[in-house]
């Protein structure tokens, strides 16, 4: 995959498998587990509250300023571990290619650390890094006081949606850009 080209035709040089694999489990399957398993801790981190409020005392009561860092932090996090988990498995099974030619010619790939808590890790507090500050910017503008905890549990689960639709695929692909020889994590 040449980085100039557009993504179309980057979409293209992929192998039928892995472009089904990155739209049904990085986009479909995702969205779904991210329905569920959001919209329950949503509701679980309010229950008792009445309202949830703009900025909170962490650990003591639920807010959207934490909720939001968390959320951006945990959900890349978890992402990266189960979905370079369920790639690699595919790799080895011969269920997908490996694109591990990638990684020899875009260095930030090759960047990547393997180990796929350290890979987790990083992209959890790059992400978290990169999308915080413009997105609590936005909430402060907007000069909101509080959300109902029905509104609270809505926007929770549509932004764990959304965010899981923007990351998952790069995740996915990161992970099948892997070495094909990579069984078990390699030390850190």
């Amino acid at each position: 995959m040449d980085p100039g080209l557009p993504v179309g035709s980057a979409w293209d040089e992929l192998p039928a498998p892995n472009r089904r694999w990155l739209i049904v489990n990085a986009l479909l399957v995702t969205a779904a587990i991210n329905v569920v398993v959001n919209a329950a801790i949503a509701w679980l981190g309010v229950k008792g509250q009445e309202d949830v409020t703009m900025w909170g005392t962490p650990l003591t009561e639920t807010s959207v300023f934490w909720n939001v860092v968390g959320t951006l932090f945990l959900l890349p996090l978890v992402t990266c571990v189960l979905t370079t988990t369920a790639i690699r498995r595919d790799v080895r099974r011969g269920a997908l290619e490996s694109l591990g030619r990638l990684r020899s010619s875009h260095r930030w790939l090759a960047a990547l650390p393997l180990p796929r808590w350290r890979r987790a890790a990083l992209l959890g507090t790059l992400i978290a890094a990169a999308l915080a500050p413009p997105i609590i910017l936005v909430l402060v503008v907007s000069d909101f006081s509080h959300l109902t905890r029905d509104q609270f549990v809505i926007c929770q689960t549509a932004f764990a949606v959304l965010l899981g639709v923007l990351v998952t695929p790069p995740i996915a692909v990161f992970a099948m850009a892997d070495p094909p020889d990579l069984r078990h994590d390699p030390a850190p």
